[in-house]
């Protein structure tokens, strides 16, 4: 249910907007971006008035549709969405973009997709900016309600979220992937953690 667009807009949306104001802060004016597994496109949108392009990429045709209909909403020139795969970025490789996004997702990705979905990105971006769970969550109430959130998320969500927190999160996946951490920071009382890299050979 939570692919539909609407669904996802009205209950996930609100509870990260400001961590999506927190990694917009990330960004330089004048960039070009791509957000990768993008959902609604409300980063996107957070983004479109600070950025010069942004694409949004996201498998769900659902999702995609409705962060379309957003953007034209607002009249915005400077967006645009495309239905795509994270595993298969090929429809990019003659566009070089300042940074890639990768929030909240690659914990959704079966451990086995990281490396794929890493080397997809060095493709067509050198840096990368990345928002996901910290390793280990705190014991707080944000990080026991991270754990209760990816339990109901179905059995498959939670399976590939405890992967990501078994191979050490992103402090240990980038690095693992060629890339190097550049900064990092604990946000939302320590339950999330930002991350800024580069390619290795960039």
């Amino acid at each position: 249910m939570l692919e539909t667009g609407f669904v996802y807009s009205t209950i996930i949306d609100p509870l990260l907007g400001n961590l999506r104001k927190r990694l917009a802060l990330e960004i330089e004016y004048g960039d070009t971006v791509i957000d990768i597994a993008c959902g609604t496109g409300a980063q996107v949108l957070e983004l479109s008035a600070k950025v010069k392009w942004v694409t949004g990429v996201d498998l769900s045709e659902s999702m995609v549709s409705f962060a379309n209909r957003k953007a034209e909403k607002q009249q915005l020139k400077n967006v645009s969405f495309v239905v795509g795969d994270a595993t298969d970025l090929s429809y990019f490789y003659k566009q070089q973009f300042d940074v890639a996004i990768l929030s909240m997702a690659l914990h959704q990705f079966p451990l086995h997709l990281h490396k794929t979905i890493l080397a997809e990105i060095k493709k067509i971006a050198n840096k990368i900016i990345m928002l996901d769970y910290a390793v280990p969550l705190p014991k707080n109430y944000a990080g026991v309600g991270s754990k209760i959130a990816e339990f109901m998320a179905g059995a498959e969500h939670n399976r590939n979220f405890k992967s990501y927190t078994q191979a050490g999160g992103l402090a240990t996946i980038l690095p693992e992937n060629g890339f190097t951490l550049q900064r990092s920071k604990h946000i939302g009382k320590g339950a999330f953690q930002l991350v800024r890299a580069q390619n290795h050979k960039a």
